[in-house]
Formats: C-alpha cells, structure tokens, sequence
C-alpha cells in the first residue's frame, strides 16, 4: 500500500491524524471538516449511535458492544429503544424504533413507543403494546394484555387470555373470545363477535353481521333489536324429543300438511304456512273450527243419551226377578199394540196380535152356536122319538129300520158330544193360555192364572223408524251392550276431545310461531349440494355471495372459510412482501458490495495503522516525552514548520531557528 504518509496536529478535531505527505498544514478548516466527516463515513459501517443499546448476539461468540453501552444477545436499535439484559441463553429480545422498549424474554417491540413486556411477545406498530406472555399487538396504539392473545389493528384490544381481536378498535375482553371488525366486541368468556359493531356479551355467544347483539349466554343473534336477519340455506335438523337442531320452512309446512291431513274437514296449508281452517258438518250444522265441531258432537251425543234412556223406559224389557219379558210402564202394565200376526202353526214361538185371537174367539162363539143348535135338535128328536113310541110300537118294521137310523144317529150324535167337549175342553186352554185382551186396560194380556207371564220365544222384531213389530230380549240386550259401551266411549272420547282440544290450541300457537320465525328459511339456505359434495351459494340458479362471514382461524391445521378481508389482507402482505424482497434483495446486494469495500478499506487502514505504529512520533511513557526512536535508533524529524519563539512558547523549533539563533 502507499506509504507516504506523515503525522499532523489536526486543530479542528484536537487530535493528531495521518495524512498524505502533500496534504498543506494549517490548511483550511472546511478541508479539515471534510476529512472529518469522511473518515466517520468510513467507520459507520461498524458503528452506530452510542444511544441505540446495540448488541448482535449469536450462538458461538459475543456480539460487538458499542461504546458507552452493556447487554448481550439482545438488540436495540433507534434513540432510547431499550431491551432487555438477559443473555441469548435465557430469553434475548429485540426493540427497533424511537423509545421503543422490549423487556420480555424473547419479546419483540418494533416502531416508535412500542413495548413488549409479555415473555415472547411481539408488538409491532406505533405505541403498541403486548403485555401478555406470548401475545401479539400489531398496529398503531394496539394492545395484548391477555396471555397468548392477539390484537391486530388500530386501537385494537385483547386483555382476555387467548383472544383475539381483529379491527379498528375490536374488542376481545372474554377469555378466548374473538372479536373481529370495526369496533366488534366479544366480551363473554368464549364469545365470537363477527361483524362492523356486533357484540357477544354472554357466556358463549355468538354475534355475527353488522350490529348484532348477542346479549343472553349460549345464544347466537344475527341481529338486534330493530335489525333481523334471515337465515338461509340451512339444511333440515332432526325432529324429535332430544333434537337441539334448527328447523326448516319446508319442515315447518310439512308439519302444517301434517295437521291440516288430521284435521280433515278439507284443511289445507296456506302459502305462508298457516292452515286454512277445516270445514265440519255435525247434525245439521256446519262448523269451521275443531272445538266447535267437538261442542256440537258432545250435544248430539247428549241428546242421544237422553234418547237411549227414553228408549229404556218404554222398551219391553226382560224381568230378571220373572224371568220374562215385562211390558211394565212408569210401574204399570201395559199392552203392546201394532203388532203383526204371529205364524199360526204347531212350532210357532211367535207372538199373536189381537185380530188374530178375535178370529179364534169368533170360531169358537159359531161352535157354541151350534152345538147349542145340535142340542135342540137332539132335544127334539127326543121328544118327536117319545111321541112316536106308539107309532114305533105300532110300526114295529119302520121302528126297526128307525132304530137303525136312531143308532146310527146315537153314534153321530156321541161323536159330536166328544167333538164337542174336545173343543170347549180346546177353547177353556186356549182362553187359560193366551195372551187375550183386556178390555179394561184396553190392551192385551199376559196374565196366567191371574199372575203375569213372560213371552218366550219371541222372534227379533224389525229395528226401523216404521216398524211396529214387537222386539225380544236379546234385540234389548244388545241395545243396552250398545248404550253401555256407547256411553263408556263418549266419556272417553269427551276426554280426548277435551285434550286434543288443547293440544290442537297449543300445536296451533306453536306452529303459528315457528311459521313467522322461519317462513322464508327454505329459499335463502346456504344447503349441501350432494352433486360436488360442498355446501352451494347457488341462489335463484346464479352463484352468489356470502356477505358478513366471519375471519376463519388462519393455522395449518384451519378448516374455516376466510373471508375477502383476510384475502386482501394477505395480498397486501404478499405485494408488500414481493416489494420489500425486492428492496432487500437491493439492499442485501449493495451490503454485500459495501461490506466487500469496507473490508478492504478495514485492511486498508490496518495496514495504515500499523504503518501509523511503526513510523508515527509516538508518546513514550518511560521519559514522558514523545520520541523520535525509529527501528530502536535515533531518527531526524523533517518538514517541522518553525515554532513560535517566545518565553511561555511550548512548540519544537526546527533547525533553520536553531541555525539563526
């Protein structure tokens, strides 16, 4: 290297310095500041302010420590940045910008006034702050106070542990809560609020969109009080008596179907869920409401109540204690009238009618006739025989012939006296056993030897409006079965009329409330699409958008949709991380052609320095004096300017003045 060089007094800076042998001495000072500066340009590449508390820590030797400043394995860079003083070992952190402070282990503050005092904390923006271990605050005046919780924005805040707040003044104050967008808050523990000023202020709520409140625990709200929201796209739940899930419109009319099919009476569903209401007809009326059509069912039942008790106080019915049927009304006999002519035979059980025993009678009255007829004639063949015995005697011949006939007659005649007493004989049983009318009671009657009988063996009499036959016992029996059973089901029916009466108000209020809250939920679902396997925003047959989704957690192991705000975010990241490697990689190039300069300058001045120690008039400490020893030997000192003569004068003369004096 070149070494013409000498050693002069440099006045400006007090110190003395080498220069060229052709530099001037006592040249002037704007040529000295020029030096100055140029020889800290060359020295800024190894230097910075002793202000910024800077130390590059590594894993096999100490960092380079800047005059005036402690610490190892920790960086600070900027004026009044501060960090740490713990060892690379045991938690080094880094601060970069004006008064930026970063006293947690491992933290990071970057930016004017930022401080990271959670251990391995990161703040990043202007007077952000990360207080809590392992938290993250990026963006101006942002804090993390929470352990391990994130606050990215202006103003943002996420003082609960694990939470996260995303937005210009978000607020995550729950534990791990998450709060993203504009002035969002989720203040209950495990909350989520989604949206421009949405807030989950309960216990595991969820607020999503543009000022939705979710005031209540384990609620979710897609609005608030004067804004709703609907829900669409929503697939259909479970329904039964342990289903948590929601609902759907078409499920909601197919309940409505369901009762309008029950209901009957021509009930349909109307277009907005609600059931178009049934038309019943009971007797004579007609009636459009369930409990209507039930109150009028219960009437006709009464009446047929009171029918069927008439009908057991003027039915003939069967005696128990008499063993027959009685024809007792209100406690007194009575007759049966209207009835039809019973079979005439020798097996006939029929019951005969009164025309029918008045043709007997009348039968019964001519044979009395004649036999009363036949008497008179005996009666006077008796005396016409008493006036002809003379005759007879004296007609022997004809009383002979006569006496044929009288015999033949006297058998004719006991022949009828046995027919005849065979039919009174006929007609005193007949009168003893049957059922005769009664003058008197003006009907027929049962009685037998003064006592009433039963009618057995009674044909079951025709059941109509117009009939007049007379009924038995086990047509009786079977309508009281009938009333019996009759009455046991109308009581139970009543029951159940009553209840589902109830039950058909309370399905109705149920189902009129379901059907307001989720009318329109069908249309406006995001459904699964079994087709591509995926949930489809098809909507009217177009693709369309989904407006107010939440960010989904960015991690690798993340199954959550994103939303366009955290697209744009990374593609603002990834164009501002595309130009700030640019700029590095310029940088990192120039760095490496300056380091490469610096390098040879550092030799350079070595060289110049350790030249310097060999030929420069160095102070030695043994005499107190600088010395012009060179190699061990005396040496000359040329190119000395003359020095001031004069008493208190303190410079070295040069050999000229020695030479004049």
């Amino acid at each position: 290297m070149n070494r013409i060089f000498k050693v002069l007094w440099n006045a400006a800076t007090g110190t003395f310095i080498v220069t060229s042998e052709t530099a001037k001495s006592r040249g002037k000072k704007s040529g000295r500041r020029k030096l100055a500066v140029s020889a800290l340009v060359g020295l800024s590449s190894i230097m910075v302010s002793a202000d910024a508390l800077a130390n590059a820590g590594n894993d096999t030797g100490s960092g380079v420590t800047v005059s005036g400043t402690t610490g190892s394995g920790w960086i600070a860079i900027g004026t009044d940045a501060t960090a740490n003083t713990y060892t690379n070992v045991d938690g080094a952190s880094a601060a970069m910008g004006y008064h930026a402070s970063a006293m947690g282990k491992w933290s990071t503050a970057i930016g004017s006034y930022s401080q990271s005092t959670g251990d391995s904390s990161l703040a990043l923006g202007v007077k952000s702050v990360s207080a809590g271990d392992r938290a993250i605050a990026m963006g101006a005046s942002s804090s993390a106070s929470g352990s391990y919780s994130m606050a990215m924005g202006v103003y943002a805040n996420s003082s609960g542990a694990k939470s996260v707040a995303l937005g210009y003044r978000s607020v995550a104050s729950g534990a791990t809560s998450s709060a993203l967008g504009y002035q969002a808050t989720a203040s209950g523990d495990d909350s989520a609020a989604f949206g421009n000023g949405a807030k989950a202020v309960g216990t595991n709520s969820v607020a999503l969109g543009s000022g939705s409140i979710a005031q209540e625990d384990n609620s979710v709200a897609v609005g608030n009080s004067i804004t709703q929201r609907q829900i669409t796209y929503v697939a259909k739940g479970d329904i039964n008596s342990t289903s948590t899930d929601a609902v759907t419109g078409a499920q909601i009319y197919s309940l409505s179907q369901s009762v309008a099919d029950r209901l009957g009476g021509g009930a349909s569903v109307n277009s907005d869920g609600t059931v178009n209401a049934p038309l019943y007809e009971v007797g004579t009326g007609i009636y459009n409401n369930v409990g209507s059509a039930l109150s009028a069912l219960n009437t006709s039942i009464t009446n047929t109540e009171a029918s069927v008790a008439g009908l057991a106080e003027d039915a003939l019915l069967w005696d128990d204690s008499t063993s027959a049927f009685s024809a007792s009304h209100t406690g007194n006999a009575s007759k049966i009238t209207n009835l039809a002519a019973g079979t005439l035979a020798a097996d006939s059980t029929d019951a005969v009618n009164g025309s029918q025993l008045f043709d007997t009678n009348e039968k019964v009255d001519q044979n009395t006739a004649d036999i009363t007829a036949n008497t008179d004639s005996i009666n006077q063949n008796t005396a016409d025989i008493t006036a002809n015995t003379d005759s007879i005697n004296q007609n022997t011949t004809d009383i002979a012939a006569n006496t044929t006939s009288i015999n033949q007659n006297t058998t004719d005649i006991a022949t009828n006296t046995t027919n005849i007493n065979s039919l009174s004989d006929s007609v005193t049983t007949l009168t003893d056993d049957a059922l005769l009318w009664d003058a008197a009671s003006g009907a027929f009657s049962a009685k037998h030897n003064g006592n009433d009988s039963k009618i057995t063996n009674l044909a079951a009499g025709t059941l109509a409006a117009d009939s007049t036959d007379a009924v038995n016992g086990s047509q009786l029996f079977d309508t009281n079965e009938k009333v019996d059973q009759n009455t046991a089901d109308i009581t139970t029916n009543t029951n159940s009329i009553n209840q589902n009466t109830t039950d058909i108000a309370t399905n109705t209020t149920n189902i009129n409330n379901l059907s307001d809250s989720i009318t329109t939920l069908t249309d406006d679902a995001l459904l699964w699409d079994a087709a591509s396997g995926a949930f489809s925003a098809n909507h009217n047959g177009s693709a369309s958008k989904i407006t107010n989704l939440a960010a989904g957690t960015l991690a690798a192991d993340s199954t959550d949709a994103v939303n366009g705000s955290q697209l744009f975010a990374t593609n603002e990241n990834v164009s501002q991380n595309t130009t700030d490697i640019a700029a590095n990689t310029t940088n990192i190039n120039q760095n490496t052609t300056d380091i490469a300069t610096n390098t040879t300058n550092i030799n350079n001045l070595s060289d110049s320095i350790t030249t310097l120690a060999d030929d420069a008039l160095l102070w030695d400490a043994d005499s107190g004096t600088f010395s012009a020893s060179r190699n061990g030997s005396a040496s000359k000192i040329t190119n000395l300017a003359a020095g001031t003569l004069a008493a208190d004068s303190t410079d070295a003369v040069n050999g000229s003045q020695l030479f004049d004096t």
